[in-house]
Order: structure tokens, then C-alpha cells, then sequence
């Protein structure tokens, strides 16, 4: 089984595989455009870099009982089809694609910044309760590993 270094994926390989795609790139399945899909991960990764102020459910719920263990056994997504249509997607945020792909880089950044600065923080959210910097580092892997395999970038996965 060969391992891969998340830190190293989503620092030199995660942006150079986006810049593959153009504005017309189908998805295999979904409804997100190449630009939502990479405004989406843009999102995500910005949503774990701010200390949770709030709050904390302790002990854990049981829905984020379930995200923990979902984490902690290797965040493979499925898809899920829903009544959704295009127009629930949320507004684009750029002016292009090439411009949500060039934030990529400081968004992976921050995060590792964010968790290299912050060694004693225990994350939390709303919906995984408190975690490892670990346990969010894997789901952001396994989460745009999927996205980016949703649209051909990547031949398998998991």
C-alpha cells in the first residue's frame, strides 16, 4: 500500500492538477462547475483556520459522534444525488476560474499555518465536535481528493 503525505499533496500537487481544468469541465456527477467545485474547497479550508469561540458540545453528540468516526475511518465520500438543481448553487465568488485556482495556494497555506502555530488548539465544529488537527487535515485530504476525482483530475479514488 503506498502512503501518500497529505502535507505534501495538498502543498505541491492539489493546485497543479486544478490548473487542468477549464471553465467547460464537466463533473461525472453533481451539479458544481469546475469554478463552484474549487470555490467549495477554497471555503472549507478557510472554515478550519478560525479558533472556535463558542460554546463546545462536550461530550459529543451523537451526529458528531458519527463525523468523527467517519473521519477516523478514512473520510471516503460518496456520492449522494439529491432534488437539488443548478440553481441552488450558491453565487460565484471570482471573477473566473483562474482566479479561484490562484487562491488555492494561500488557502493550503493558511491552514498548515494555521495548525503549525496553533499545536495546542483542539478544533472544533459544529458538526465534528472537538477533534486532532490530524482528523481535519485527513477529512480536507479526502475531500478534495474526491472533488478533483469528481472531475477526471485523479483516476481513482479513494
Amino acid at each position: 500500500m503506498t502512503v501518500i503525505n497529505k502535507r505534501e499533496f495538498l502543498t505541491n500537487e492539489f493546485t497543479p492538477l486544478l490548473k487542468k481544468l477549464s471553465p467547460d469541465t464537466a463533473p461525472n456527477f453533481g451539479l458544481m462547475t469546475s469554478q463552484h467545485m474549487v470555490e467549495h474547497l477554497i471555503g472549507a479550508l478557510q472554515s478550519t483556520i478560525v479558533k472556535f469561540e463558542g460554546e463546545r458540545e462536550n461530550p459529543a453528540n451523537e451526529k458528531q459522534l458519527g463525523m468523527q468516526q467517519f473521519i477516523r475511518s478514512g473520510s471516503v465520500i460518496t456520492h449522494k444525488p439529491s432534488d437539488k438543481t443548478a440553481a441552488d448553487l450558491p453565487a460565484l465568488k471570482n471573477a473566473s476560474l483562474d482566479a479561484a485556482i490562484a487562491l488555492v495556494p494561500k488557502a493550503v497555506q493558511d491552514f498548515y499555518n494555521f495548525q503549525d502555530n496553533n499545536p495546542d488548539y483542539k478544533p472544533y465544529a459544529f458538526y465534528m465536535g472537538e477533534v486532532l488537527h490530524e482528523d481535519v487535515e485527513l477529512f480536507h485530504f479526502m475531500h478534495i481528493k474526491y472533488h478533483i476525482w469528481q472531475f477526471g483530475l485523479l483516476e481513482k479514488y479513494p
